[in-house]
């Protein structure tokens, strides 16, 4: 256990240094995320802008934001590390809802974007739809943001939902097999 930790922190380090609002479990880089603010604005991080100089600035790096923080979580939960993937994940969202608002800039407003897209990727994996939407709203000051939050969090919820048959077929038919 102790070298699936060290392999586990070494990897979420070496992404961490290389693109720092990786870093944490996000609930204090989402704004600067949702934002695509300077990374001299990240809360816990020195140097702010990493080893490379990485900026959020375009949807191609919020896409590597994105797809960073979801390698970081897997490597924290795979490592059994300290931190969750709650937080983590609606970072990775707020990334992913960034390149939505960039591509639909007039018809869904930023906060909309990401809040749903955050939505979407946390009921996706934890599955409680009401209570990521109330955090999401309550948290975020957007309260008036309730309806579409709901309505990302259901179509993830249902959109996702023959993964759990499937997952419980195939644990039947694994135990199936040693009977």
């Amino acid at each position: 256990a102790v070298y699936r930790a060290l392999f586990g922190g070494i990897f979420i380090v070496v992404i961490g240094v290389f693109v720092p609002q990786t870093m944490f479990w996000g609930e204090e880089e989402f704004q600067v995320v949702a934002t695509m603010d300077e990374a001299k604005e990240l809360p816990n991080i020195w140097p702010t802008s990493g080893r490379s100089g990485f900026e959020m600035n375009s949807s191609w790096k919020a896409f590597v934001v994105g797809m960073c923080k979801i390698v970081s979580i897997s490597f924290t939960v795979a490592g059994g590390l300290r931190g969750g993937f709650i937080f983590p994940l609606m970072c990775a969202g707020a990334a992913f809802g960034r390149i939505i608002h960039d591509v639909t800039p007039d018809f869904i407003p930023l906060q909309v974007s990401v809040l749903c897209m955050a939505a979407g990727m946390n009921v996706a994996i934890t599955r409680t739809s009401m209570a990521t939407t109330l955090i999401l709203a309550f948290l975020s000051g957007e309260p008036c943001a309730i309806p579409p939050i709901l309505m990302a969090s259901l179509c993830s919820l249902f959109a996702t939902s023959y993964m759990v048959s499937f997952i419980a077929l195939s644990d039947f038919r694994f135990l199936a097999d040693f009977s």
